[in-house]
């Protein structure tokens, strides 16, 4: 039975092979088998992603076309961001159905757009997500909930955008629900995964508040405020005092004086030589003290 609402739209009947199921996690087998019992104008529709941009949709009718054109790259490398179900009516025209989620391109684009300078990376050895602020150019902490909320917002942008004859009810609903999000968020851990040097020492990447600014900043307290002076003494004391002085020039948090006796130790022996000595003797008090012999500040103008 056909139902006519006006005589220029027509709706076909509904019969138990046009009836699909939501595409949640327990259905996608259903909603599988179901597109493959369909009739001849239905298919299955992955987009031919290896060809060249100007052969890709002009036109947002489709949530594939969408994220095709937000993440080009993402998508030529891990495929189409969804299998959809496209059907063709008697009158010519088509709908498109997103059925199951592409995990590993919905993965990728949460890795940021790099043509704007974003990027989000997982760092194995913190357990820890951070993402690439370009206003500062540094790197900052942010958690798998917020990634997952990013998800979200991206579908339900998807969904509000696309102009076309598609069904959004999977992409506002279904894949936004917290199985799919969570497991979307998972596969980042692999895919977004950083090389375990990627905060160290020497390498270009910074991030707010991380360990390793302590010692950078005092590989350069070392070499541009700090000389060879035979005969001088320096003080572990001494040196904590203006290492920290230092540190509010370049607005970097104040260190723990536990921490920077090791710290600042390793550095100056790589640097000049030397090694701490717990036997230093101050001339005024005839106590001994802890530093470096041989050592000095370097005279301000």
């Amino acid at each position: 039975m056909a139902i006519a609402i006006s005589p220029l739209v027509h709706w076909p009947a509904l019969t138990n092979a046009h009836r699909r199921p939501v595409a949640a996690v327990g259905s996608i087998r259903e909603n599988i088998m179901l597109t493959l019992a369909n009739t001849a104008n239905n298919r299955l529709d992955l987009k031919n992603l290896g060809e060249p941009k100007p052969t890709w949709p002009s036109e947002v009718k489709s949530a594939t076309d969408w994220f095709c054109r937000l993440f080009p790259t993402q998508v030529k490398v891990f495929g189409s961001p969804f299998l959809e179900q496209t059907q063709a009516d008697q009158f010519g025209s088509t709908t498109s159905t997103p059925l199951v989620p592409n995990i590993d391109c919905l993965a990728a684009c949460l890795g940021g757009d790099h043509r704007l300078g974003h990027r989000v990376i997982y760092y194995t050895s913190e357990l820890q997500f951070y993402y690439y602020d370009p206003i500062d150019q540094l790197y900052h902490a942010t958690t798998s909930e917020k990634l997952g909320n990013l998800l979200r917002g991206l579908l339900a942008r998807c969904a509000a955008e696309v102009r076309g004859e598609g069904h959004m009810l999977n992409i506002f609903h279904m894949f936004r629900t917290d199985a799919v999000v969570k497991s979307v968020v998972n596969r980042c851990k692999s895919l977004l995964e950083a090389h375990p040097d990627w905060f160290s020492v020497k390498s270009p990447h910074q991030r707010v508040e991380g360990p390793e600014l302590h010692q950078r900043l005092a590989m350069v307290f070392a070499e541009r405020l700090l000389e060879s002076s035979p005969g001088s003494i320096l003080t572990v004391g001494q040196t904590f005092t203006l290492f920290n002085q230092f540190a509010a020039t370049r607005k970097v948090p104040a260190i723990k004086r536990s921490d920077f006796k090791s710290l600042m130790g390793e550095v100056i022996r790589e640097a000049y030589g030397l090694g701490v000595r717990n036997d230093l003797m101050n001339a005024e008090t005839q106590k001994q003290q802890v530093g470096w012999l041989g050592l000095r500040p370097v005279a301000l103008p």
